[in-house]
């Protein structure tokens, strides 16, 4: 018995049980001050692509491919020449090409995803990245940092996270 009431999980159940009062406005800006950077909105990336369609063909593929690689190299040399580059390929693409953003980590096709959140801003991506939409040329431009949100757009939730810690400090006890 000893061993089950210390069990999370039978905290959880008793507290449950136990009826708290709605935290007064003060308590729920300390623990909103308390615990801000859980409310933390997260980054926020902004970049740029161009897509390069491709079929099942491999004749097909291997071209993009290589076309990728040569705006890679060009890009490199003359990052300005991105928007000139786009006009050119792009357009072929269709809405895909263009702007990336302002995105949050796991917003993108997960081969996308694990490549354009790990460049830093102003960088290019030094390969090119297949994705069921085509083959991308992918440039990071800026990082907007995630910021808290004010107490009034969150207080339902700092409420109900308050009450469920005095739930389990009760339970506990």
């Amino acid at each position: 018995i000893p061993e089950m009431l210390h069990d999370p999980r039978l905290v959880n159940i008793v507290a449950g049980h136990f009826r708290v009062p709605a935290p007064n406005p003060d308590a729920c800006l300390r623990y909103f001050r308390d615990h801000e950077e859980e409310f933390r909105e997260p980054d926020r990336y902004v970049g740029r692509q161009i897509v390069l369609p491709i079929d099942d063909d491999a004749h097909t593929q291997g071209e993009a491919w290589a076309r990728a690689e040569r705006i890679i190299a060009i890009l490199n040399f003359t990052p300005r020449m991105f928007p000139a580059l786009l006009l050119r390929y792009g357009s072929k693409s269709g809405a895909a090409s263009g702007q990336i953003g302002p995105v949050a980590p796991g917003a993108l096709p997960p081969q996308l995803d694990a490549i354009f959140f790990a460049l830093h801003p102003g960088e290019i991506c030094p390969v090119p990245v297949i994705t069921e939409a085509g083959v991308h040329v992918v440039l990071m431009d800026r990082i907007l940092p995630g910021e808290v949100p004010p107490l009034s757009s969150v207080a339902g939730r700092v409420s109900f996270l308050l009450r469920q810690e005095l739930r389990n400090n009760a339970a506990a006890r």
